[in-house]
């Protein structure tokens, strides 16, 4: 496939460095461009929005810093899919290593000194742009999967407020007949008072039956039927809750089958971390793994994207700035969501009585940081596994 149109950005601390890896790319990639500058790298990083960014910095720790300073300064960068390509020399190569392995970065180039492989760098630039081409191809399928699981999520509230609907539709109809009962209990006790007492001789009854039928139709007439009138218009209401599930039926059906489908093809975990580098190390990671991952800092941001999403799993840290891990883990298993997705407790804590906590509030797993990613990728998919 050509990528000619690719967009391709250099970024380092060296004017002539950088000129001389745009050279090497020129001929094959005619959209590249070069920043050294400091107080530009980010504005230039927004413009020119590129789908594979070369960091090209003398020290694999200033390619660290400044691509973890990016994400909480690039307005576009959250949003933007691309590749990452870490150019390093011979004393920094197992770092780059280590880092591409933890997905950090996505791929390393041994630039300095020059090899006799001139070529490695452009084809590391292809191999990143395949790629992505790859992963743009998932992206709507991801998408998907999101309206899905949002879908399935609004199923439940709709169950919960025909439930409140229902019971609201009962309560109703019960009070306008005991006000219907209570009415006639108060207009034949009047009715018997006036005949028996002519209400502490307040009036006098000269003809009992007359008075008896006019209570009669009174109440026949008049009360009878405006409270009946009560009744009956409750039952509209009910009729609609008794009837706007099967009415759905059809709909919600196929909710469902999506719903099936898009957990079959890409699972959504949410990470819980107040760590900004940890959770896009692990965002990284997890992608890397084709899953669909969310990964917000607080307790309160993982509560606010629960009430729309149904994650199939969650990754969650135990020391969080408005709350703590085992909390949060409770109001997830009861409180106001009351669900059963498995949580697996992600923690530099390792205390026993911690992992003993972790345990009886519901966590299904315990990993401890700094984590192996292969344990982790293991652990995330055996618990997918046994909770569909």
């Amino acid at each position: 496939m050509s990528h000619r149109e690719a967009r391709i950005l250099v970024v380092g601390d060296n004017a002539v460095d950088g000129e001389q890896v745009c050279s090497m790319l020129r001929d094959r990639y005619p959209h590249v461009e070069a920043t050294t500058d400091p107080m530009k790298s980010d504005a230039v990083f927004d413009r020119v929005r590129p789908q594979v960014l070369v960091l090209a910095f003398k020290s694999v720790e200033a390619c660290e810093r400044f691509y973890l300073g990016l994400y909480r300064r690039s307005d576009v960068i959250q949003s933007l899919m691309h590749r990452t390509l870490l150019l390093c020399d011979k004393e920094s190569v197992r770092r780059a290593f280590d880092l591409c392995l933890e997905d950090v970065f996505d791929d390393y180039v041994l630039f300095w000194p020059l090899v006799h492989d001139a070529k490695r760098l452009a084809m590391s630039v292809h191999l990143a742009l395949e790629a992505l081409d790859q992963e743009l191809a998932l992206a709507p399928l991801s998408e998907l999967a999101t309206l899905a699981r949002r879908a399935e999520a609004l199923e439940e509230q709709l169950a919960q407020q025909v439930k409140v609907g229902r019971i609201h539709a009962q309560n109703a109809q019960s009070t306008a007949r005991q006000a219907q009962a209570s009415v006639n209990r108060a207009m034949g006790g009047l009715s018997e008072r006036i005949l028996s007492t002519g209400l502490d001789s307040a009036l006098t009854v000269r003809d009992a039956s007359r008075v008896e039928q006019a209570f009669g139709v009174l109440q026949r007439e008049s009360l009878i039927p405006t409270l009946e009138d009560m009744v009956q218009a409750t039952q509209p209401l009910r009729e609609w809750v008794d009837t706007i599930t099967s009415e759905l039926a059809e709909p919600l059906k196929a909710t469902r089958d999506l719903v099936k489908h898009a957990k079959v093809s890409r699972p959504q975990l949410l990470v819980v971390d107040d760590d900004e580098y940890m959770r896009r190390l692990l965002k990284q990671l997890l992608v890397s793994a084709h899953y669909e991952v969310e990964a917000v800092g607080t307790a309160m941001d993982a509560q606010r994207f629960l009430i729309t999403n149904r994650p199939d799993l969650i990754l969650m840290d135990f020391l969080l700035p408005d709350s703590n891990g085992i909390l949060l883990m409770r109001e997830i298993r009861g409180g106001q969501f009351n669900l059963d997705i498995p949580v697996i407790m992600l923690t530099g804590q390792t205390a026993k009585q911690v992992i003993v906590d972790s345990r009886k509030a519901g966590a299904v797993d315990f990993i401890a940081k700094p984590f192996n990613r292969d344990l982790l990728l293991k652990k995330v998919a055996q618990h997918l596994g046994s909770g569909q």
